[in-house]
């Protein structure tokens, strides 16, 4: 099958080339080869290649920015989004686009979150967000959307990496630093290839939209509390985890999944406990 994938340079899209361009003709779009908020040059490129499925990855995914430069923003997780997804629709391909846990920030409830419920995000990029569901859902019904978790790899892959929840109990460590993690805030965190290697899979969901990720039922502290345990246990961590994971006890969030529309199609991921517990195992192979 010919897949066209976004934002293909990126932390996931890097990954999920190399993982699909195994049994499938992938062509890999990153930011250089394709402007996303560039309707005109969307619809070139789609008509060109003509693939059978679209994954979209192409965002700008750091909060900070987006609540810093919220035109931005809207340019390209909203428009840029429905321009893909209006491409998509033109010559007839399956499209999956990435969307994101914060749009559940601005949720109360303590439960986890199911897909259904009523949504007032409070971050310009939740808000974004959550506006490109809505559009391209309208526009395209059949696409999928995944809600996504904080992602992470296994420190020491070749491949690019960003600052996840591993990285940062390590580097912190090493620079004799504490991490503050809050105890009212549940949310999940997923090994990036326990993503990559499900997205195939969501080619054949029927259109919508579906919570992609790891659940937690512990808090922030407690989840990278055991973390950092398991860092320490296996020989990663010098410093005793209570003393570089300490409570925060300032705020409160509620961004944990509620699987049970994905678990309904066959697909299960790993709780996020479960899932850091085997990246621990298998760090020492990609970092010595």
């Amino acid at each position: 099958m010919k897949i066209l994938i976004t934002g293909a340079a990126g932390f996931v899209g890097c990954r999920l080339t190399r993982f699909l361009g195994l049994s499938h003709e992938v062509i890999a779009m990153s930011s250089k080869d394709l402007d996303v908020t560039d309707g005109e040059q969307v619809m070139s490129v789609f008509m060109e290649h003509m693939p059978k499925a679209v994954v979209h990855l192409a965002a700008l995914a750091n909060t900070k920015y987006c609540e810093e430069h919220p035109e931005d923003s809207a340019v390209v997780n909203v428009a840029g989004a429905v321009n893909v997804a209006r491409a998509a629709a033109a010559i007839g391909a399956k499209l999956v686009y990435a969307s994101s846990e914060q749009v559940y920030n601005g949720v109360d409830a303590e439960v986890p979150n199911v897909e259904e419920q009523e949504l007032a995000p409070r971050s310009v990029y939740g808000h974004h967000k959550l506006q490109a569901e809505l559009d391209v859902q309208d526009l395209l019904p059949s696409a999928v959307g995944l809600r996504l978790t904080w992602m992470y790899d296994i420190p020491g892959s070749p491949l690019p990496q960003k600052s996840g929840l591993l990285i940062g109990l390590i580097s912190t460590a090493r620079e004799s630093g504490v991490v503050r993690a809050s105890t009212a805030e549940r949310r999940g965190v997923t090994n990036v290839w326990e993503v990559v290697r499900r997205i195939e899979a969501a080619f054949a969901l029927p259109g919508g939209v579906y919570n992609f990720g790891s659940t937690t039922d512990l808090s922030s502290f407690d989840l990278q509390l055991a973390a950092a345990q398991s860092l320490f246990d296996k020989g990663w961590l010098d410093v005793q985890p209570s003393d570089l994971v300490l409570p925060d006890e300032s705020w409160t969030r509620n961004l944990s999944l509620d699987l049970s529309r994905l678990q309904k199609f066959g697909i299960t991921f790993p709780s996020s406990l479960t899932g850091l517990h085997n990246a621990v195992v298998h760090l020492r192979k990609y970092s010595e």
